[in-house]
């Protein structure tokens, strides 16, 4: 089973997330998907459920979705993969320095998110899989 964290201000938000990513469960067998309106609840979410990605919108405040990459990526323990929404395109190198897996534009189209989630998580349990071997 895979945990996503959706980090999005508005319950529509989530949903619309939640829609595109439903598709990966044909793929990767059933996915629980978690849920913060802001960065600071999606901190604790990440630390207590510590989820397999995170899909996060560039607006949520108060702490928002460069701070919470960054943070994510700098504990071991909570470091997974990371989707930025962005809202522009001038934030992208933001989004590269906070150190996001992928960054995806709006609107979003639900296919490509899909793809993009699919591949990270496909590439994440691959490397954990090499990581166990080597031990």
């Amino acid at each position: 089973m895979s945990k996503i964290l959706l980090v999005a201000g508005a319950s529509s938000h989530h949903e619309r997330l939640r829609l595109a990513l439903e598709r990966l469960e044909a793929d990767t067998g059933e996915v629980e998907f978690l849920e913060a309106e802001n960065g600071d609840v999606a901190l604790a979410i990440a630390e207590r459920e510590h989820p397999d990605l995170v899909v996060v919108e560039v607006g949520v405040t108060p702490y928002g979705a460069f701070g919470l990459t960054r943070d994510l990526k700098a504990v071991p323990e909570l470091a997974c993969p990371v989707i930025i929404v962005l809202e522009r395109l001038q934030d992208e190198w933001l989004g590269r320095w906070s150190g996001a897996d992928a960054l995806v534009h709006q609107p979003v189209d639900p296919f490509a998110l899909a793809q993009v989630a699919r591949r990270l998580l496909q590439e994440d349990r691959t490397g954990a899989e090499v990581d166990e071997a080597a031990s």
